[in-house]
């Protein structure tokens, strides 16, 4: 028996999955939530299936549902690429473009190179999310922005520069513990932590280009690195963090450098795609266009 599906209901389905639940997914696409909802309600009916089961925090996939959400991914991914191939007969960029960024922090920084590039082609609609590499959620973006440590596989890498993660607190914090004057003084201080990354409950450090490993007192520990950097403003502690996400913070006074040559590994702020997206035109658009703002890029995240 033929099942007749639109095309706008296997997007507002794959878009209510990505989202979390109905009220992120309207305000993506534009629209209400009783609109996403009825839609999503008319899928389940023609399929005669449950797909999205309400939980305490949202939506959640039923099992069936993950399976129809994979292949709807798929479908739609199809349906840009033809798009993109039609668009390139008439030297068109246009279509959505979905960008994902690794962090807040990053996603402040880069916001206004985003929206310089929204202004540029008005055609294109932006569709950004803010999630780390952690936080999969079935679908690759276009183009997803962040801060590697290694090769990424199944991933084609353009750097845009290079970060060295750098030891930091407030000049609160300094002024009532005092700043550590070596780094085996570090366990003697409070430490704000990376909940993925930090599981010793220390850092691995360079001493003579060599790294070694210290320990901290833990005082607080976060998947965000937003929370772990105005945590530090605030007077709680030490935290690791690469240089292009503190410049600001640095910058105005809030933060202060602390055993300056002793940082952590050295990262890199990337923009990342798959090889089936290498031709993509609104991709292509995009990595020229912070291809050419390299130096400036560069510029701002040193000085701001």
């Amino acid at each position: 028996m033929k099942v007749d599906i639109e095309l706008a209901d296997l997007q507002a389905f794959a878009i209510v999955v990505e989202s979390g639940g109905f009220t992120e997914a309207a305000r993506r696409l534009g629209t209400t939530k009783s609109v996403l909802s009825r839609r999503v309600s008319v899928l389940e009916q023609r399929l005669g299936a449950v797909l999205l089961e309400r939980v305490a925090r949202g939506i959640r996939t039923t099992e069936v549902g993950a399976v129809y959400y994979a292949k709807c991914v798929r479908i739609l991914e199809s349906v840009d690429a033809a798009s993109d191939f039609v668009a390139s007969f008439h030297n068109l960029i246009r279509g959505r473009l979905r960008v994902k960024l690794g962090n807040d922090v990053l996603a402040r920084r880069l916001a206004p190179f985003l929206h310089a590039f929204a202004a540029a082609y008005p055609q294109i609609v932006l569709d950004i999310v803010v999630a780390s590499p952690s936080a999969e959620d079935g679908s690759d973006p276009d183009v997803a922005i962040r801060l590697l440590q290694g090769d990424e596989e199944g991933w084609v890498c353009l750097p845009l520069r290079e970060c060295q993660e750098i030891l930091c607190a407030s000049p609160d914090y300094l002024a009532t513990y005092g700043a550590p004057t070596s780094l085996r003084m570090l366990a003697d201080h409070d430490g704000l932590l990376d909940a993925w990354r930090d599981t010793r409950g220390g850092w691995e450090l360079s001493v003579d280009g060599q790294s070694h490993f210290f320990r901290v007192r833990e005082r607080l520990r976060s998947t965000s690195a937003d929370r772990l950097i105005q945590a530090a403003e605030a007077g709680l502690g030490i935290t690791l963090q690469p240089d292009c996400l503190v410049t600001d913070a640095i910058a105005a006074g809030r933060l202060t450098p602390v055993l300056v040559g002793h940082g952590g590994a050295q990262r890199t702020l990337a923009a990342l795609y798959t090889p089936s997206r290498r031709n993509s035109k609104k991709v292509r658009a995009l990595l020229t266009f912070l291809q050419e703002r390299i130096g400036l890029l560069s510029s701002e995240f040193r000085s701001a």
